[in-house]
């Protein structure tokens, strides 16, 4: 696309990025699902793989990498690694492994990602949000 001054623009319209015309449409669906509960809809927006299809790791894989990164010592990668693990388990509707797996990325981040807790406190409810969230994509 050339600007005023003939000179390439490198933003892309929303029609040629159809990636960028899809997240709005998305989260407005998450925030129809939780309806009303800020907390639950700002901790999921955060939280649940948009499309879990492209996760290309097992949740076996995802909890050894994190166990492996948390007795090394590599607190930033372990963090990572159950949170990934915690998007897996929310994605198969285990409430159990999204609790467990959250907290300890709880433990890990502190109060710098309150999403952590908010989802493993109410794990059942985010289970329950999140599949309605998958069967509606």
């Amino acid at each position: 696309m050339l600007s005023l001054f003939g000179k390439k623009n490198n933003q892309a319209s929303p029609a040629e990025n159809p990636q960028e015309s899809q997240e709005p449409i998305v989260l407005s669906k998450l925030q129809e699902i939780t309806a009303g509960d800020d907390e639950m809809y700002r901790s999921l927006s955060r939280l649940l793989f948009l499309d879990p299809k492209k996760i290309t790791t097992s949740l076996e894989d995802a909890v050894s990498q994190a166990t492996a990164f948390d007795s090394a010592g590599n607190r930033t990668r372990a963090e990572v690694w159950y949170r990934i693990a915690g998007g897996i388990s929310l994605y198969r509707g285990d409430p159990e492994g999204v609790r467990k797996f959250f907290e300890k990325a709880s433990s890990i981040a502190g109060d710098r990602r309150p999403e952590y807790k908010t989802i493993a406190s109410r794990s059942q409810d985010a289970v329950n949000l999140a599949r309605k969230f998958y069967e509606s994509i």
